[in-house]
């Protein structure tokens, strides 16, 4: 006999999960999706593509950071986003989070090894609904760009592949996705 354990798990509330991790009750980096609670687990590919993404998103007017971006009332971590330079958060969560003007949030990137269909479902779902505008799941095969937020995630996905170019559109300019992706 099997026991039910879906009445066991506790769903945390964006305070009560910023309380807990301001006062280090997790012992390893960890993000609130949707109530739950998802550790962060970076592996060499995953970290070797963060770094080689990164400094490729950079351009004037533009700060890059791997802050928490907070969506109503879910705390992911991306890898990576781009924001408008001189930018100033819209308000806090808790006492070292900011919340953003959507408008400032240029890019949003994942990096996504082990989590591909929860960076393309549920993640797309998190920051379409907070209306950033392009968000990238960068895998080892492609790279998918989500534009047109809407409520429910974004209204147009576009898989891009090695030998081709991913437009970076608050830059203007186009990235070789096989530099972005190589192994």
């Amino acid at each position: 006999m099997t026991q039910d354990t879906s009445a066991l798990r506790y769903r945390f509330s964006r305070d009560e999960f910023v309380r807990a991790w301001e006062a280090a009750a997790f012992d390893h980096r960890v993000e609130l999706i949707e109530g739950e609670v998802w550790p962060v687990v970076i592996g060499d590919w995953h970290g070797t593509t963060v770094g080689r993404i990164i400094p490729r998103l950079w351009c004037a007017g533009t700060e890059v950071t791997t802050s928490t971006l907070a969506t109503q009332e879910s705390l992911p971590d991306p890898d990576c986003w781009v924001r408008r330079e001189g930018a100033e958060p819209t308000g806090k969560v808790g006492s070292k989070l900011s919340t953003w003007d959507p408008a400032d949030v240029l890019l949003v990137v994942e990096i996504s090894d082990e989590t591909v269909l929860a960076d393309l479902e549920i993640k797309a779902r998190l920051y379409g609904s907070a209306g950033y505008p392009t968000y990238w799941v960068v895998t080892r095969d492609a790279i998918y760009e989500h534009t047109e937020p809407l409520p429910a995630g974004y209204r147009r996905r576009i898989e891009y592949h090695a030998g081709e170019r991913i437009p970076l559109r608050y830059a203007d300019v186009e990235l070789p996705v096989d530099e972005l992706i190589a192994a």
